[in-house]
């Protein structure tokens, strides 16, 4: 593996959770399902004021094991941790940890990000070092790279 090992600074996100899992018809269906209404509820408009100019993350957390059990999905924006959630939308703080960076080939989101999740899960040294505590995706302007917390 040629990514480095890094430790993260602490922030805060904001935005729409949902919890689901990989088996059939759960985050296939569900995820889509918050990011739609991200957009429809017109939420990086909404959040504008109070949103650091960070990129849109898609936050993957509380792991019940690995892949193959329940966790939640939380998309939305980094935002000062004394900001309270409102509505329909949940505050998550994630901690300072251990993890990786990768960056995801570019293309239609909706195409490689799926496709990079598979590779990561059919990597021979990948899932090994996974510890399954807070990983995420980062979509900006420079493109789409991903977190994974890992040993």
């Amino acid at each position: 593996i040629k990514e480095p090992l890094v430790q993260t600074e602490e922030f805060t996100i904001l935005g729409l959770q949902v919890q689901t899992s990989n088996q059939k018809g759960d985050a296939e269906v569900q995820i889509p399902q918050i990011y739609s209404r991200f957009y429809k509820d017109d939420l990086p408009k909404k959040l504008e004021s109070i949103r650091k100019y960070d990129p849109l993350y898609a936050v993957y957390f509380q792991y019940e094991s690995d892949e193959t059990g329940k966790y939640y999905f939380m998309l939305g924006y980094a935002v000062d941790k004394n900001v309270q959630s409102f509505g329909e939308l949940k505050k998550l703080t994630i901690p300072s940890q251990k993890g990786r960076y990768f960056a995801i080939q570019p293309g239609a989101p909706e195409e490689v990000v799926p496709k990079f999740w598979k590779e990561i899960w059919e990597h021979p040294e990948i899932p090994k070092i996974r510890t399954f505590q807070f990983d995420w995706e980062e979509y900006s302007e420079a493109g789409i790279r991903v977190f994974l917390s890992s040993k």
